[in-house]
Parts: C-alpha cells; sequence; structure tokens
C-alpha cells in the first residue's frame, strides 16, 4: 500500500477535510513534536513500554499469527480508558503519533504500531471513518492487523489476570453502554466463553458490528460514498441528487460520454413554486460593502435609519457590522473568533497549546489587519470564502467533537458526514499556484497565530483546492434587479471572479456557497431562478416552467437574455464567452445549439465555435464519480497534481 502520504499528514488532512471529531487536535500533532520537549519525552518513554509490553517478532516483515495478536489485544482491554474529552484527546493524539513513528522504524514495528493505532481507535468518535483513513494511509501490514484486531475484540472473551475474581453475574446492558465486561476491566473469569456483545470504544455496537463484518472492510469507502446521497440532501429540499451521462459535459473531454450529478425534483412543482429554500454555508459581502455600516456582515440585510447596526464585541479588521445580535453571535460562532477576533479566548483557547502572550497577540492582530487589506484592495471575495469555510469547519467539528457527535449544524438529514464530505463532492476550477500562493500565506499567517497548527490545512495545493471549488460554486446575492452602484473590477475579464449570477457579478451585493444548489447545472433555458425575497442571502428556488417528478433542476450562471441593443448571436455569444471566462466551458445546451449561426450556403466547413475554453477548465464529473465509488488513491485527496488530465481524480 503507498504511503506518500504519511498517516499524521493524512489526519492533518481529515482534520480539514474529510474527519470529524479529529479536527479539534490532529492539526498540531507536527507542531508540537517539533516544539514541546515534554510530548517527544513522552512519546520515546510509550515507545520504550510498547516494546517491553509486546510479543517479540522472529523475523522482519513475517505474517502475524491469531494467537499473537490475541496477546496483543489483551494488553490493551486490560488499559483503563481515559475519562474526560481532554484526556480523550491526550491519548488520541500520542498513539497516533506513536504508531506513524513505529511503522517508519520498519516491519519488526508493525505490531506494536498496530497497537498504537488500534488504542487510538477506541476513544475515536466515529471509528469507521478513522479505519477509512488508516485504510488510505497506514502500511497494508499494519493496517491488516488493526482490522483483525477489530474482530477479535467482538468475538474472543477478555482475559483475566491469575488473581483476577470470578466473574460477577452478567450485567444487563443497552448497546450504547458497554458493560465493565465489555470494556475489558479485567474482572473476567478467563475460562468464560461468553462473547463480547459491545465495541471497544463510544461507537454503537450496530456501527462496529457493520466495521468488523468479516468482508466488510474493503467495502466501508464504498458503502459510505454510495449512502451519502441517501442522506443529502434531506426531505425538505423536494430534491435528490442523482448521477446521469451526458456528452461533453461542463467541464468534460469534448464529444465523450461523462456521468455527472444533478438536482432532480423530487415531486410536481407549478410555474412560480417554491422548491427549497437554503442558506449558505459561508458567504461574504463584496469588499466595497463590507466595513461601510450598510450591511450585515453575517445574512447581507441592508441596515437602514433608524436601525443601528450592531457591532462585534470587539473591533475588527474588517469593520464588519450586524442587522442584529442574533446575526452578530452567529458569525462569532461559525467564523469571526478565529479569524478576526480579538482575543485567544474560547475555542481558540483550547486549541493553543500554551497561553498567548502579548507579542503573538501583536503579530495576530498585524495578520489579521494584512488580511483584510488584500480583501479590501483586490475585491478577490475567495480568499473570505475559504477562510470562513476552514474557520466553521473547525468551530462545528470541535463542538461534535465535545457533544460526543452531535450539533452538526443542520447540513443534511445525517449525521455522520463531516462538512468537507459536503464539499469534497462538488466540482472545482483549477488555478496554478502563482494564483493563489499570495493568499494562502496571508491565510496561513492568521491561521498559525489563532492556534497551533491550523496552517497545516492549507498545506500542498490544499488551499487551491479550495479556492477552486468556492469559484466553481459560488452564487452571487442579489436583490431585485441588483445593484448599479458595483465600482469596475480592476482585472481582466479571465482573471476575475465569477458568481453564478443570473442578472451579472457586477450587480451582487455579496457571495456564498449554497451546498444543495451547488449541484444544478447551468442551463440558457433554466428550470428554476434563485431568488432572495427576504432581503438576506437565503435563496428561494423558484420553478420558471412547471416541473414534473424527475425533472432535472437547471439555472443561469449568467445574464441570458439579450440586453435592448443585441441580436441573439451577439446575446448567445456574450454569455457564452462569460460561461467560458468563469466556469471554463463552452455551453451546449438546447437553446445555444438551436441560436448557433449556421455555415453560408458555398461553404463545406462547420461555423467556428464562437468561444475559446483556455486551460483545463473544471474537473469532470467524471473526476467526482470515481470518488464517490471510493476508488480514487489516497494522493489525490489533497487535490490533481499538477499536469493532470481532466479524467484524473480530484
Amino acid at each position: 500500500m503507498s504511503t506518500s502520504i504519511s498517516t499524521k499528514s493524512a489526519l492533518t488532512i481529515a482534520a480539514a477535510t474529510v474527519v470529524g471529531g479529529v479536527i479539534a487536535y490532529a492539526a498540531y500533532f507536527d507542531y508540537r513534536r517539533r516544539h514541546d520537549a515534554t510530548f517527544r519525552k513522552k512519546l520515546r518513554k510509550e515507545k520504550k513500554k510498547l516494546e517491553r509490553s509486546t510479543p517479540k517478532v522472529d523475523a522482519p516483515g513475517r505474517t502475524r499469527s491469531v494467537e499473537e495478536i490475541t496477546a496483543a489485544l489483551r494488553l490493551i482491554r486490560n488499559e483503563p480508558l481515559p475519562a474526560t474529552a481532554e484526556e480523550k484527546e491526550q491519548y488520541f493524539m500520542d498513539n497516533v503519533q506513536m504508531g506513524e513513528q513505529l511503522c517508519s522504524q520498519g516491519p519488526m514495528f508493525e505490531l506494536p504500531a498496530a497497537l498504537s493505532f488500534y488504542r487510538a481507535l477506541r476513544v475515536y468518535p466515529s471509528p469507521v471513518e478513522l479505519i477509512m483513513i488508516y485504510q488510505k494511509t497506514v502500511p497494508e501490514n499494519v493496517f491488516k492487523i488493526v482490522m483483525e484486531m477489530t474482530s477479535l475484540d467482538v468475538s474472543e472473551p477478555p482475559t483475566t489476570t491469575p488473581e483476577s475474581k470470578p466473574a460477577p453475574p452478567e450485567e444487563t446492558t443497552t448497546p450504547s453502554e458497554p458493560s465493565k465486561k465489555d470494556l475489558g476491566s479485567g474482572d473476567e473469569d478467563e475460562s468464560s466463553k461468553a462473547t463480547r456483545s459491545g465495541p471497544p470504544s463510544e461507537t454503537s455496537s450496530q456501527e462496529w458490528d457493520t466495521m468488523t463484518d468479516p468482508g466488510s472492510t474493503a467495502e466501508l469507502v464504498k458503502q459510505r460514498a454510495e449512502g451519502y446521497y441517501e442522506q443529502f440532501p434531506g426531505p425538505s429540499y423536494n430534491v435528490s441528487v442523482e448521477p446521469i451521462t451526458v456528452i461533453g459535459g461542463q467541464g468534460g473531454p469534448a464529444n465523450q460520454p461523462v456521468r455527472k450529478n444533478v438536482l432532480k425534483a423530487s415531486k410536481d412543482f407549478a410555474a412560480g413554486e417554491t422548491i427549497y429554500t437554503e442558506t449558505p454555508i459561508v458567504a461574504v459581502l463584496d469588499s466595497d460593502l463590507e466595513g461601510q455600516g450598510t450591511h450585515c456582515s453575517q445574512c447581507f440585510r441592508h441596515i437602514e435609519a433608524p436601525a443601528e447596526p450592531v457591532k462585534p464585541e470587539s473591533p475588527d479588521a474588517l469593520g464588519s457590522v450586524y442587522c442584529s445580535t442574533e446575526c452578530r453571535d452567529l458569525a462569532a460562532s461559525h467564523h469571526h473568533t478565529l479569524l478576526f477576533g480579538s482575543t485567544l479566548t474560547g475555542i481558540l483557547e483550547s486549541l493553543n497549546t500554551s497561553p498567548p502572550d502579548e507579542a503573538k497577540q501583536e503579530a495576530r492582530k498585524l495578520s489579521q489587519e494584512k488580511l483584510a487589506k488584500y480583501f479590501q484592495e483586490t475585491g478577490k471575495s475567495g480568499i473570505m470564502l475559504v477562510a470562513r469555510f476552514l474557520a466553521r469547519m473547525v468551530a462545528e467539528e470541535t463542538k461534535k467533537l465535545a457533544a460526543s457527535g452531535g450539533g452538526g449544524g443542520g447540513l443534511s438529514a445525517g449525521q455522520e458526514y463531516s462538512l468537507y464530505d459536503h464539499v469534497e463532492r462538488l466540482r472545482y476550477l483549477e488555478f496554478s499556484e502563482d494564483q493563489w500562493n499570495e493568499q494562502r500565506d496571508l491565510l496561513s499567517e492568521v491561521l498559525k497565530l489563532s492556534a497551533d497548527g491550523l496552517e497545516e490545512f492549507l498545506k500542498d495545493e490544499r488551499y487551491g483546492l479550495l479556492l477552486g471549488k468556492m469559484a466553481y460554486n459560488g452564487v452571487g446575492v442579489t436583490f431585485g434587479a441588483g445593484r448599479e452602484d458595483k465600482p469596475e473590477p480592476k482585472q481582466r475579464p479571465e482573471d476575475r471572479e465569477w458568481t453564478r449570477t443570473p442578472v451579472g457579478t457586477d450587480r451582487q451585493v455579496g457571495s456564498g456557497l449554497y451546498l444543495v444548489s451547488s449541484y444544478m447545472s447551468h442551463s440558457c433555458d433554466p428550470s428554476v431562478r434563485a431568488t432572495f425575497p427576504s432581503g438576506t442571502n437565503e435563496i428561494h428556488l423558484v420553478a420558471t416552467k412547471d416541473l414534473k417528478k424527475g425533472d432535472e433542476l437547471t439555472m443561469p450562471y449568467v445574464k441570458v437574455d439579450a440586453a435592448e441593443d443585441e441580436d441573439i448571436i451577439t446575446a448567445r455569444r456574450n454569455r457564452r464567452q462569460a460561461l467560458a471566462r468563469g466556469w471554463r466551458f463552452a455551453c451546449n445546451c438546447e437553446r445555444c445549439l438551436k441560436e448557433a449561426p449556421v455555415a453560408a450556403p458555398e461553404s463545406t466547413e462547420p461555423p467556428k465555435d464562437d468561444v475559446q475554453v483556455e486551460g483545463e477548465g473544471a474537473k469532470s464529473e467524471a473526476s467526482v464519480a470515481r470518488y464517490e465509488t471510493g476508488t480514487d488513491g489516497p494522493e489525490y485527496r489533497v487535490g490533481a497534481p499538477k499536469g493532470s488530465s481532466e479524467d484524473d481524480v480530484e
């Protein structure tokens, strides 16, 4: 098995991309190893303890017997589990780090390494998710031992010491509350043949049984991926995400069949009927409105006199204001505290390894000012969308961890998927590093000074991947026909930020990422329109024509209606040029094909297309399909390598 991405790195990536509970602490594994002498000393001590307690291996790389693995498992069963959230966090950190170090020392240390990874698994809130990461990153022999231990732990009776007392009468327990006997307390009679009835961690027995069922491990990734669309979107949206096959889909190879996921109606709708409403996961006011005191930084509501804008509890570099204390508090819990808060309190206090000093506070303030200045001077919202996404992810997953899996933010009907599980399935634009490295460095500095190790989230092209997802899926928020006072963009059309805005990006007040609406394909003859009748950034999706159950929902990404001074051919060319610039595909919808110019009668050549798509374009739906079926390799979890083809996985 490839180990091009280390387990530590993968868990750090997972904190920023896949796994829920690890977010609060996996990010600073490497930081503590490099900067905390006490932490390193503790790891060395634990390593020596493991070496003494683990059965000896006669030859490097040989297959471990069931007896050896069982003996090792009994050592773990007799170890007490940490009780508090803080102790579990430290226990998890120590054991994953130790497992990685032991893996690097060769085949003789495979069993000790597996013991460490298994210890971490015992306290992890979502074991199936952690197993999936192990499968991608842990050396194959070590992973097999870990999985063998999971099977044995639900079928092998616990051990006892010679001094152990006879087993007491069997306790009555629920699947979610394993008895002391199930947890391997050491009080059981060794002669007892009772089968373990519960998992060794806080996961439910049903989930643990699924994970340890013979032959099921290889299907975990696929099952979890396929099950995603059984839960997302929730039934209240009245839509479903379903695959279709098209020829040369948006961003796909020309004249090639491409599988893509689209949004379909799950019941009939009449023209003018609202299909669903959706609030953005993250949203950002346009830079010329942010800090002016005229619009709420959270919901975009226009703040009119005599109403007074609500300010953050302490001034920030953006000059943010809110329409209500509710919006202010929501912004603080989602992103503001981490990104622009003036003090390292609350979640930041729990994420830092040492109390902040005055110099760090001052450096953090300076980094915030630089980030805000870049946003205000360039007008680029992508950097703020990525920043707020990462901040919200940290907040959501830390809250989930503290609540033992609760508090998913209402992102979907099911809560087993993390915030990035949703975003990872979205298509994206690929940018070269020189297009985003300055942004990445500015944001990394803010994250580094906010919580130890958070800058790890943006290494290795991860920032570019997130930026590409915001660029492809961002929706522009417009009220009515849109604003008319937005400053002219400073960049060339090819370098501008574009959003899905039917009246034009130049008329929006801000932009946001909407998880459900991101699945809608473009059409110049759309079946729905996105409206904002509440005067906030909440989308109301309205049918523009009668729809039957199973009909695809399509929206216009750009202005599709001809202006008064445009003929049909000119209007077609203008909208297709906008699509090529913003989303890098040449539209071949039914309307564009119908309105295409025809060749002159004497010509033997077909008419040339009126747009050119530069660069690679958006990643094809085939790449997303490969991710969804679990067939992508671990090297692509962070982003497609430079120079990859459109069929590469994400």
